[in-house]
């Protein structure tokens, strides 16, 4: 299967990101490619979903297999392909952005981001839409094609890793899961050994892994959880302030009071008043 399609520039221009060719290939062996310097002034993205292909780096030739992918920056020469014997299922896209993302930036600086990602995280729909929105291309369905190919970034910033990169997929899998359950139950008294035993890793370890996954300590976390949970229940409940309090994990109201000053800069009354329906 071969499929490609090329959008015209779009008539808005102020994106922050927009495809401009994407396409999907698989049983395609003779998939390869081969671009000198400055040939493609687009970001180039591939990302694996079964097979094999590989694509070089300063010389070295670099196995590509399911969950492994390339970002190449505009301008980069390229090479890369399809192995012959197990044609990959790859899905790209060459697009354009003004973004200024971690991930862009590291294959502008090396001519190259070579990463692995999470198949399950839910890629493939979100081509598939792009897809059909190319098939029947549309003036109006432009903000959409920009906004899924946001959504394919924005993921891929948050579940990949460079391809030799410090922390396996399954370990950020794995603190996602506990960062979710820490949300979850943000009302529980929970402390920082609970939350590591839970994750599988000692207090230590398992700080050092949230920080760098998560991008704020796990104690800065829960109080983000419990302070979301919190407003949350005061514009959508009539719950008291002391009520909240302990719904939302503060097991003393003045206490919970002080930090939501603290931090919303008025008191959850206040908040209630200016915020509730």
């Amino acid at each position: 299967m071969k499929k490609h399609w090329v959008l015209p520039q779009p008539a808005y221009t102020h994106y922050v990101c927009y495809p401009e060719m994407l396409g999907h290939y698989s049983d395609f062996p003779q998939h390869a490619e081969r671009r000198s310097e400055g040939l493609l002034n687009s970001y180039n993205l591939h990302m694996v979903f079964g097979g094999e292909g590989y694509v070089f780096q300063e010389g070295e030739r670099i196995s590509m297999k399911r969950g492994s992918g390339f970002l190449f920056p505009r301008g980069a020469y390229q090479q890369y392909g399809s192995e012959p014997g197990q044609a990959w299922n790859v899905r790209w896209v060459h697009f354009a952005t003004a973004l200024s993302l971690p991930m862009l930036e590291e294959a502008d600086h090396s001519r190259g981001y070579f990463f692995t990602f999470d198949p399950g995280t839910g890629y493939e729909p979100v081509f598939e839409e792009m897809y059909r929105l190319s098939a029947a291309y549309e003036t109006r369905s432009e903000p959409r094609l920009s906004t899924l190919l946001y959504e394919i970034l924005v993921t891929l910033m948050q579940n990949s890793e460079p391809l030799h990169g410090a922390v396996p997929l399954e370990i950020r899998h794995s603190i996602r899961l506990t960062a979710d359950r820490i949300h979850s139950e943000c009302e529980r008294p929970w402390t920082l050994e609970a939350m590591a035993r839970l994750a599988g890793y000692s207090s230590y370890h398992f700080l050092r892994l949230f920080r760098s996954i998560m991008g704020k300590t796990p104690n800065r976390y829960l109080s983000d959880c419990r302070m979301a949970r919190a407003k949350l229940l005061l514009v959508s409940t009539e719950l008291s302030v002391a009520q909240i309090a302990l719904q939302s994990g503060f097991h003393q109201s003045s206490y919970f009071i002080k930090v939501f000053r603290q931090l919303e800069g008025m008191p959850p009354n206040q908040y209630r008043r200016l915020f509730s329906s």
